[in-house]
């Protein structure tokens, strides 16, 4: 029995160690490079009900986002549950010249759908950005030239960081 708890020991060991080597803690203010520069410059803008006033995102662009109670917006996320916490949602449009992938990069976990025709368009890959960036997810979309709809969909709070990257 003794050799056993001795092996098990033994084995946890490595692991325990491991788990000690936490990431270094984040700084108080991120350094970001690339497309990221300009992340923590937003400038304010209130998304609108719907793509009609939406305010225009431009590429690499931030934007804090005053978003509206998702009450107020008439297209839904279906959800398996509903929220037990009021949510916040919201409109803006971007404007594509040259086809390619663009992500839409947020600063928390809310719901993004990227509109054409009143048809949500199927993402091609989910991520996010540099570690203590604050950027908390980028839903890429593969787009042709024309003017989209951009929905923010049940953020936790009332406002949120967004911009489009070209990736």
């Amino acid at each position: 029995m003794r050799a056993l708890l001795l092996s098990a020991a033994m084995l946890l060991t490595p692991a325990l160690v491991w788990a000690e080597e936490a990431k270094p803690a984040c700084p108080p203010e991120p350094v970001l490079t690339g497309p990221f520069t300009h992340w923590l410059h937003a400038t304010s803008v209130k998304a609108s009900t719907d793509v009609s006033g939406a305010p225009a995102l431009s590429v690499g662009k931030p934007v804090k986002v005053a978003l509206l109670e998702a009450t107020r917006v008439t297209y839904k996320r279906t959800r398996a549950t509903p929220p037990t916490t009021p949510t916040f949602s919201g409109t803006l449009s971007f404007t594509v010249t040259e086809a390619g992938t663009y992500g839409i990069a947020a600063g928390a976990s809310l719901w993004i759908d990227v509109v054409k025709a009143g048809e949500a368009l199927k993402s091609s890959k989910h991520g996010h950005g540099p570690d203590c960036s604050g950027i908390r997810k980028i839903v890429d979309f593969d787009l042709q030239p024309g003017t989209y709809e951009v929905r923010l969909i049940d953020n936790k709070t009332a406002d949120v960081t967004v911009m489009v990257l070209k990736r």
